[in-house]
């Protein structure tokens, strides 16, 4: 049993007093720092794909059973949180912020895992027109995930602002610890990415060069962060979603469809493979599928466009966020903002 979650409105979660002593220790203040974040040579090696391999057959059966033990002990899931447009607004500005600075896609799924993990330990509403606060959640879980996964990192300062929101790297900064503090500081997370060349070797030991290795890696990388606006990153273990991704990115037309004997036979060489594995796997291969043939019928004169973060009245306005007592926007909703 986890502890129990505050039930509260976003606004008010961000609205806190936390003690940011913790956080000053990690990183200098730069509240008008311009430059971005070197890392050294050796921090510069991405591994999102190159974390397991296909021979680390007793590490990713442990792993599984980690992860299988942690999904079936947490039976604290929340019943309400916050809304799905709030939630695809988010994310929409967290991958559209990825292509802005190209970060890795990793960075991108890590970002929308981070804020998935603390919507998921509390109960959390956006009221009317305060939009701003799941934008600043995304900011600041965005700026976490850079800083585990980026080479180079922007400063705080540097992410986009608009002229709805503008965020000081102090207000950024305390909203970060706040997500840290939530999810304990477990940052580390393993993700979908980690497994796929795991997979990939599994399902395809004398691979067909129709469809080469890494079109198959860019294909699954964008069908995981697809996959983030239809579930929640919560809602699957890691790497039932990563084995579902690989089948469908390996698949050499959009026409073939496994059946779910097929896909057990594709897993036979995994010696931890069981038939809940197939089932929970053949379920997510099913759902994102679907999502797959969403995407290929809709035209795009008929795609609904992004949603637009505004102030929800209809008429725009810009509101500026600082570490001052006195918020400069002088709206009702402002108002009642205190120092964060």
């Amino acid at each position: 049993m986890g502890e129990p979650r505050d039930s509260l409105a976003l606004s008010n979660l961000l609205i806190c007093h936390e003690s940011e002593s913790c956080l000053n220790e990690q990183q200098q203040d730069d509240d008008d720092d311009e430059t971005k974040i070197e890392r050294s040579d050796e921090q510069q090696k991405p591994h999102c794909f190159a974390t397991i391999g296909d021979d680390d057959e007793d590490y990713v059966a442990e792993l599984v059973r980690k992860e299988n033990r942690r999904f079936d002990d947490d039976d604290d899931k929340p019943t309400k949180t916050t809304s799905s447009l709030d939630r695809l607004i988010a994310i929409d500005w967290i991958l559209a912020t990825r292509t802005r600075f190209g970060f890795q896609h990793q960075t991108a799924y890590i970002a929308i895992s981070y804020l998935d993990l603390f919507l998921h330990k509390r109960f959390i509403g956006l009221q009317k027109d305060e939009s701003w606060a799941i934008r600043l959640l995304s900011v600041a879980s965005l700026s976490l995930a850079a800083k585990m996964e980026e080479r180079v990192v922007p400063g705080l300062s540097q992410y986009p602002q608009d002229q709805d929101f503008v965020f000081k790297p102090d207000v950024i900064r305390k909203t970060e610890l706040l997500i840290l503090s939530t999810l304990d500081w477990k940052m580390s997370l393993i993700t979908p990415f980690h497994y796929l060349n795991y997979f990939l070797a599994k399902i395809s030991p004398d691979r067909n060069q129709s469809v080469s290795k890494e079109l198959v890696l860019l294909r699954s990388s964008e069908s995981l962060l697809a996959l983030t606006k239809e579930i929640s990153v919560t809602d699957n273990r890691q790497y039932v979603v990563a084995a579902a991704t690989t089948l469908l990115a390996s698949s050499t037309s959009s026409d073939i469809r496994l059946t779910r004997e097929e896909m057990g036979n594709k897993f036979g060489s995994v010696s931890w493979w069981t038939s809940n594995e197939n089932d929970n796997v053949y379920s997510c291969y099913e759902r994102m599928q679907e999502i797959e043939e969403r995407k290929h019928m809709t035209p795009p004169e008929l795609a609904v466009p992004g949603p637009v973060v505004g102030s929800g009245s209809g008429a725009k306005r810009r509101l500026s966020f600082d570490d001052s007592d006195q918020p400069s926007s002088s709206s009702p909703d402002a108002k009642r903002m205190r120092r964060l």
